[in-house]
């Protein structure tokens, strides 16, 4: 029984293994650009006297939840046209990051919690994604929403403080950069709603049954 729980445990690692692998070799490297090339624009927005006072962290809160907004509805509508499981998936995302987004109480550690739970059922059930796992221009978005996430939360943690000059600060470029992955999360939304899912419906891998 020991030797059947660690060939299972094994089988397991193997498979997450393969999934991580699969989608790095399906992500240009160009992705480990796109925050900062977000931060750049961000910068130099900072820079125009018209624009700057509306970068600040009251207008970027206010702006952040409508954004993700538009996405949160739309993909709550496939999730209920579509029958793919894929498109469950993407709005408990889109949950997920909105409630987050919305500041309740306890939603910021839950956002932590969901994330991982909702990464791992994706690659323990990736068969059931397809085609869309399988979609470069999904898997680059996909990437390129949380590498975005990931960078404007070391914002967050002031790893950049050092580099923070004039009338730069750690919350224009954390708050910025959630807009910009809010608005690539949008992006992804409707790429999906152009990718047809009948693929789905056939054996994983192209077996024949």
């Amino acid at each position: 029984m020991g030797r059947s729980v660690a060939d299972n445990l094994s089988a397991n690692v193997r498979w997450h293994w393969e999934t991580v692998l699969r989608l790095l070799r399906m992500t240009p490297v160009w992705v480990l650009l796109v925050p900062a090339a977000g931060a750049l624009v961000i910068y130099w927005l900072n820079t125009l006297p018209r624009i700057a006072p509306y970068l600040d962290k009251e207008h970027a809160e206010l702006i952040s939840p409508i954004i993700l907004g538009v996405g949160f509805v739309f993909a709550i509508g496939l999730a209920t046209r579509r029958p793919e499981p894929y498109f469950d998936w993407l709005a408990l995302f889109a949950l997920a990051l909105l409630l987050r987004e919305l500041h309740f109480r306890g939603t910021n550690t839950g956002f932590y919690i969901a994330l991982p739970l909702l990464i791992f059922w994706a690659s323990h059930a990736r068969d059931r994604l397809e085609p869309f796992i399988s979609n470069k221009t999904i898997v680059t978005l996909l990437m390129s929403v949380l590498w975005t996430y990931f960078i404007s939360k070391t914002f967050d943690r002031h790893l950049w403080d050092g580099l923070m000059v004039g009338s730069m600060s750690r919350d224009l470029f954390e708050e910025n950069l959630e807009i910009l992955g809010h608005t690539l999360f949008d992006a992804l939304v409707v790429v999906s709603a152009f990718v047809d899912g009948t693929l789905a419906s056939l054996p994983p891998h192209g077996k024949a049954s």
